[in-house]
């Protein structure tokens, strides 16, 4: 299996993470990795990690690229570095096929099943849905995009790129937002597009309580039949060190048993990153919300959203919000 990904050195510890988390799973595999600044190219390649080859965006010429970084916050330029990493790295390595996946994940079980789902669809272009209700930022989400190296999957790859290149921003516009709703558009303009069915692939804040998880046997369960859990999608998890402690600073609601099977797990994983591979000791962590008041509406929110008037007052409530650019959590935290 083929991944790509892409991070700088202040999101360095979540990328290690996600690739000892899948090495735990599988050695069966190849991690390309974009650093997005020289210091997390240099950082990496002290590492030793033998199934990571590191590449650093300073070294890539592209005039397209170096006007999207002028016209872009940081979060954003790495939106839209997404798919052009991955079609670079598709092209210069000449690879059968390749994974886009974000960085803030961590692998539960081998990513192997979604691989052969593709295979045994004959897949060009794998998604993975949100699983939500209300898909207002997309059907689909920028975590786990594969592509293979076939006329109709270089062609879906190269108009995401090229439309990213054009627009990426943190708002809502004309069907767009970010690199994301891009998705949404692959099934009408492209053959060999399939969406993944596994329920265990992209667990997240957005689709946590539709789900009942069996934390022994890895396992989850969506109306009568059981998934196994391959990844949790960290989205507002911010990590940062102080004093020894690792905090976990979160601007969405989790729920008890999530906290006890993902989060608790990832802290784990972060403290043995933090302490191996990036020289902080550390001597436990923490766990705690960006604005309590708003974790509290939170927490009232996840119980609302099943119900049709609470989608379409959220409908109308990020339409508004966004039709302005707003920095995305990693810029405000």
């Amino acid at each position: 299996m083929v991944f790509c990904t892409l991070f700088d050195s202040n999101y360095a510890g979540k990328g290690i993470a996600m690739y000892l988390s899948l090495m735990k799973q599988t050695e069966d595999f190849v991690l390309y990795v974009m650093g997005m600044d020289r210091k997390c190219q240099e950082l990496l390649n002290t590492c030793g990690f033998g199934n990571m080859i590191v590449e650093c965006i300073e070294d890539v010429a592209s005039p397209e690229l170096a006007e999207a970084k002028n016209n872009r916050s940081r979060a954003e330029f790495c939106w839209t570095c997404g798919s052009f990493v991955t079609d670079y790295f598709l092209n210069k390595y000449n690879l059968p096929d390749i994974t886009y996946l974000d960085s803030d994940l961590l692998f539960f079980s081998s990513p192997i099943v979604l691989y052969d789902e593709f295979k045994k669809k004959n897949a060009s272009v794998g998604l993975s849905p949100h699983f939500i209700n209300n898909p207002i930022f997309g059907k689909y989400c920028v975590q786990y995009v594969y592509f293979k190296n076939n006329e109709e999957g270089r062609k879906c790859l190269r108009w995401w790129r090229d439309e990213c290149l054009k627009w990426c921003y943190s708002k809502l516009e004309e069907g767009k937002y970010g690199d994301q709703k891009y998705l949404d558009y692959f099934h009408g303009q492209f053959k060999g597009v399939v969406d993944v069915e596994n329920r265990g692939a992209g667990i997240a804040n957005w689709n946590q309580e539709k789900y009942e998880y069996n934390f022994i046997n890895n396992t989850l369960n969506y109306k009568g039949k059981e998934w196994p859990v391959v990844f949790f999608h960290y989205n507002g998890l911010n990590v940062k060190v102080k004093d020894g402690c690792l905090c976990l600073v979160h601007s969405k609601y989790f729920e008890k048993g999530v906290v006890e099977g993902f989060i608790k797990p990832y802290a784990e994983v972060l403290s043995e990153v933090y302490q191996k591979y990036l020289g902080s000791p550390i001597s436990g962590y923490s766990y705690q919300p960006l604005s309590r008041w708003k974790d509290l509406l939170n927490a009232v929110w996840v119980k609302m959203r099943q119900y049709a008037f609470a989608s379409k007052a959220e409908t109308v409530f990020m339409n508004y919000r966004y039709a302005k650019r707003k920095s995305p959590y990693s810029e405000r935290a």
